[in-house]
Formats: structure tokens, sequence, C-alpha cells
């Protein structure tokens, strides 16, 4: 994360929910953009939970509270109804691992089936320190 601007939007995603105008505010101080912002929180919140850093539980949350922030009206109005693509990819696959299967057997982990997967993949297709994200 680039500032404690960033801190505050992490903290308020954890909590459950991320107001739209603390969003705009940390992308106009840090001179990014709004979908930039979210996909650059989004890449750390994998990130801490590969490193056992995040448990799934609040790595979810806070994936659902930006999520509920992409798909907010407010959002949508100001970044053309796009939801940033690395925000997607995280988010799904925290949501993948919300619940089991109906074809999945009684004692499987959805977290570790699906959710730690995606999220090694995504990291191994994004975790490039040069690249522009």
């Amino acid at each position: 994360m680039n500032s404690s601007s960033d801190s505050d939007l992490l903290e308020a995603a954890q909590a459950g929910t991320v107001p739209y105008e603390l969003l705009k505010h940390i992308a106009e101080q840090t001179s990014r953009s709004a979908p930039d912002v979210l996909d650059d929180l989004s890449y750390f919140v994998a990130s801490e939970y590969s490193a056992n850093r995040m448990t799934f539980e609040q790595a979810d949350t806070a994936m659902n509270a930006l999520w509920s922030i992409c798909v907010s009206q407010e959002f949508w109005a100001e970044h053309d109804r796009t939801i940033p693509d690395l925000t997607t990819l995280v988010y799904l696959a925290f949501d993948a691992g919300e619940y089991r299967r109906r074809t999945d057997p009684p004692d499987t982990d959805p977290e570790a089936k699906y959710t730690k997967p995606l999220i090694a993949e995504f990291l191994a297709e994004y975790d490039r320190p040069s690249s522009k994200r």
C-alpha cells in the first residue's frame, strides 16, 4: 500500500463498509483513479492473505466491502459502470471460498479447495514488482 490513506481504506474495508467519499478522497489525495486504488488494495489483500498475515475472514470481509463499493451507483456513475479487473479476480477468489458446492464431499474446505489456489494463481500472474497495476 502506498500511504496512510490506503491504511484508512483497508481499515474501513476490514470493518465491512467503505464509504464512497473515503475512496474518492484517497484517490484524489494519492493522484490515482478510484479503480486503481481498489485494484492496489485488492492486490494487497491477496498478498497479505497468501502470506498468512490476514485470515480468510478478514480478507473476505475486506473484499466484500470493496465489491460493494464497485457496484454502488456512485462508483458506476463516475467510472462508466466498470469494475476494476484485479478487484474482480480477488473478490471472486474469496467469494468461491465462502461455501461448499452440492457436488463437494461434506468434509470439503471451500477455502482450501477454491480460494487458496485462485489466490496463488492470481499472485503468480500479477506478482511482478515492476508491473503497472
